[in-house]
This record gives C-alpha cells, structure tokens and sequence, in this order.
C-alpha cells in the first residue's frame, strides 16, 4: 500500500512545504535562493583545500632542501676531518663533528670512540 502525499495549497497560491520551512528556505531573499550560491561555495571551499594542501607540499619541500644542505655540510666536513694528516688529529676532529651533530654529547661521544679502539 503506497501513501501519496500531496502538499497543501493555499488559495494564494501559498505552499505548505514542510521541509522547505523547517530549513527556512522561504525566509531567505530571493537572490540568495538561486542554485549559483552553492556553486559558489564548494568552489571557494575547494580552492581553500587546494591552497592548504599548496602550503604543507612548499613547506615540506624547503624542509627538504634545509635538509639536504645539512647532509651536503655534513659530508663536507667530515671529508675534512678525514684528510688531516695524523690519525690523532682526525679522531680528535671527527669526535668534534659528531659531538656538533649530536647536540654536544662530547662524553659520550668519546666513551664510544674508546670503546671501537
């Protein structure tokens, strides 16, 4: 058994859309109940995602290149250390450099140099 429901009209030519004035649809001016508003919206809305995803892709992109710049210095001056004549000399340096790299933990960068010979 179907149920039909057809709306109630008002001899003005008044609807009784329920849904419609249970979300105000009505009460909104005329302009604003055009269907280019939430066109509007979702295009606004996508460009916004767009732009946010822009900004975490360019940031991780310089962290990146900060990054591989810290590798290229590294690498520089552990080549460095490693042609001082003397191998007193480029231990001492290395331990330096590794101390640097680690946040100055000289001591334990020493007890590990130790502990390898």
């Amino acid at each position: 058994m179907t149920h039909l429901h057809t709306p109630f009209v008002f001899p003005d030519g008044r609807g009784n859309n329920v849904a419609a004035r249970q979300h105000g649809w009505y009460q909104w001016p005329t302009g604003l109940r055009s269907p280019v508003w939430p066109a509007i919206l979702g295009s606004l809305t996508i460009l916004g995602m767009l732009l946010a995803f822009h900004q975490v892709v360019h940031e991780a992109v310089q962290q990146g290149e900060l990054r591989q710049k810290a590798n290229a210095v590294h690498a520089k001056a552990t080549w460095r250390c490693k042609i001082l004549p003397g191998r007193d000399a480029s231990d001492s340096c290395l331990l330096e450099l590794s101390a640097r790299a680690n946040g100055g933990h000289l001591l334990t960068a020493q007890n590990v140099l130790l502990a390898n010979q």
